[in-house]
């Protein structure tokens, strides 16, 4: 992982090199903070850079982790789930941070029927989904990261990272995977499509969804994650998750064919920084 440009003596992680967009800001982030002292240095830190946005928690850029928990049912975390706590929230709040966006985790049944995909699967006939090639997993990684970089450059805050960072993320759970973790959908040997998740003891995790926005391809990001859930079926799983998903991202209609239920709500905070008179860097 991408070192942090800066720690403050209780450990909070603070960076601003390389951040993403938002409005004409220059953002600066930081972790979890534990205390309204060291959310004010990590600020006067952040200040001193030229940053005129403050994000939190988060630890550079959403590729890494972010978020924080505002509400739950009470479950324990699965597995690379972020897990601030909704103290931190409930700190930044009380710092002057506001609610820059939300994000949901759903439950879904494995046991219910599918929803008939017959006529989108008819449409899609012509699309190939295989699953993960873990014999050729660093060529496989490549085409997904292509495939993402592509795909996400218009979510919120998207910032690009490098293939080696992204291969490192993903290599570094080599052994967690399985052939059944991913499934691509090919189209005249190009990948237009991607599922990816993994198992967490009695749940399986769906993660990551990428789909070209080309019409041809409406309904494939349902018919991959069909395809992935019922795999995961098969193997035993009687439960999965829809994970870390934006409000207003397109997934949640997909999740919603599914029936899913949410069980936990994140977000993430800004605050805007004011320069404030004699300030020492």
């Amino acid at each position: 992982m991408t070192k942090p440009d800066h720690r403050l003596n209780d450990h909070l992680k603070l960076w601003w090199t390389n951040p993403p967009t938002y409005q004409d800001h220059k953002i600066g982030s930081f972790g979890v903070p534990t205390s309204q002292a060291g959310i004010t240095a990590a600020e006067a830190h952040l200040r001193t850079q030229g940053c005129t946005l403050a994000i939190a928690p988060m630890e550079g850029n959403t590729w890494r982790t972010h978020r924080a928990v505002i509400e739950s049912d009470g479950s324990p975390p699965f597995l690379l789930e972020p897990t601030a706590p909704p103290e931190t929230a409930k700190l930044l709040l009380h710092s002057g941070y506001q609610i820059l966006a939300k994000y949901t985790s759903s439950l879904i049944d494995l046991t219910q029927e599918s929803p008939n995909l017959t006529r989108l699967q008819k449409r899609l006939s012509k699309v190939n989904i295989r699953p993960l090639n873990l014999a050729h997993l660093e060529d496989e990684l490549r085409a997904i990261y292509q495939l993402s970089i592509r795909t996400f450059v218009d979510n919120f805050l998207y910032t690009p990272i490098s293939e080696s960072e992204f291969l490192a993320q993903y290599l570094a759970f080599k052994s967690h995977l399985t052939p059944d973790c991913a499934f691509l959908a090919e189209q005249d040997n190009q990948l237009v499509g991607f599922v990816f998740g993994y198992p967490d003891q009695t749940r399986f995790i769906v993660k990551t969804l990428a789909v070209l926005p080309e019409r041809q391809y409406a309904g494939l990001g349902t018919l991959l994650v069909e395809k992935i859930q019922a795999r995961a079926h098969q193997s035993g799983f009687t439960q999965a998750i829809h994970a870390l998903q934006r409000e207003d991202n397109q997934s949640l209609r997909i999740s919603t064919r599914f029936h899913a239920t949410i069980f936990r709500r994140y977000a993430l905070f800004s605050k805007l920084l004011q320069p404030q008179q004699g300030e020492l860097s």
